[in-house]
């Protein structure tokens, strides 16, 4: 009889003809045989339908039985309190915690792609974010202040510069009339309005002795005979005569000194008149003379003198009367008439002003 193999599999059955019957002697080889096969069996790994492990080795029977090796990590996994919304991550090496995961953070997590997540994060690159670019990198850098504005350097660099209250209202300006105006430069107002003649004259040499002179078509300088001839001015071999009156005169070809007479002095009585040496005018109105004599007994003033006179009634403006000296003493005048009146002045003597403070005093001017 051939004895059967300790078992690697399945579940164990007894040989054939091992089982013993009452009365009846057991046969040793039958027996021998399921003994040698028990302890081959109890020697040999229990397979896992048999509940054992299928190994002879710890680490094979995890093999066999699809354990996990036992993990620091994963003890810190097991000792988590979970709950609804939440997930973990470490904290060190091998040891976990548990944090928030909201629903939209499981909906940014699950993109597969950067494009995705920035899609789902609402910064979708040229649509609600702005593109990298070197230029706004260099404006991010700049340390600004108040009133400065930027400006580049060089491709995509910038750099910031002052810009003042006044330069801004240039800036905003909408037009060049409007900048022109800002600057206090209205072309016609405030500059001259370009010209083709001003140009040309512009153009034209500084020289000592120069004319500017128009040709017909523009302005040109000449000098000289060139310039006598253009405005048809005297040659130098014109002679200027002294007249009456005058002294001087001679050739243009140097200069010439023109002396004006003398004059006499200028009264009422001068008239127009000339001679050889000297000239006098006439007023053409009778003018005021300035009296300088100190007698106090003067009776004879020259024209437009003013004086302050005493009447025993008013004198109507402008109207005429006779001036008389005061006899009683040597500083008052008094009018035709009026008490201890003394010697008449000459001329005829017109009021110019009266008093009206009671005293009845006159101003009266010499006319004629």
């Amino acid at each position: 009889m051939e004895a059967i193999l300790p078992r690697t599999g399945g579940v164990y059955s007894p040989p054939a003809g091992t089982k013993g019957v009452p009365n009846t002697t057991i046969q040793s080889v039958p027996y021998n045989a399921l003994i040698d096969d028990l302890t081959a069996d109890a020697n040999a790994a229990r397979p896992i339908t048999a509940g054992g492990t299928g190994a002879t080795s710890a680490s094979a029977a995890r093999t066999a039985l699809g354990a996990q090796a036992a993990s620091a990590a994963l003890s810190s996994i097991a000792g988590l309190a979970t709950g609804a919304d939440k997930t973990i991550y470490t904290t060190a090496a091998d040891a976990y915690a548990t944090t928030a995961l909201t629903p939209f953070g499981r909906s940014l997590i699950d993109d597969a792609d950067a494009a995705t997540a920035r899609s789902t994060l609402g910064l979708v690159i040229g649509t609600n974010v702005q593109a990298f670019d070197a230029g706004l990198q260099s404006i991010a850098g700049l340390t600004t202040a108040a009133d400065r504005m930027i400006y580049t350097t060089a491709a995509d660099t910038y750099a910031i510069t002052p810009l003042t209250a006044f330069a801004r209202t240039l800036l905003d300006d909408a037009d060049a009339a409007t900048a022109r105006s800002t600057l206090g430069v209205v072309i016609g107002t405030n500059v001259q309005a370009y010209d083709t003649g001003l140009a040309a004259i512009a153009a034209l040499p500084v020289t000592n002795g120069n004319f500017i002179v128009g040709n017909g078509t523009t302005w040109v300088a000449e000098s000289g005979a060139t310039a006598r001839a253009s405005m048809a001015a005297a040659s130098t071999a014109t002679t200027v005569t002294a007249g009456n009156g005058l002294i001087g005169g001679g050739d243009l070809s140097v200069s010439r000194t023109l002396t004006l007479g003398t004059p006499s002095s200028i009264t009422n009585d001068t008239t127009n008149s000339v001679t050889s040496t000297s000239h006098t005018h006439a007023l053409g109105f009778t003018a005021a003379e300035v009296y300088t004599g100190t007698s106090a007994g003067e009776t004879n003033f020259p024209l437009g003198h003013v004086l302050c006179v005493s009447s025993s009634a008013y004198t109507a403006r402008n109207a005429s009367a006779g001036i008389h000296l005061f006899s009683p003493n040597s500083f008052s005048y008094v009018t035709t008439g009026y008490v201890n009146a003394g010697a008449q002045l000459s001329g005829t003597w017109r009021c110019r002003g009266v008093s009206d403070g009671g005293s009845e005093i006159n101003l009266f001017q010499r006319v004629a």
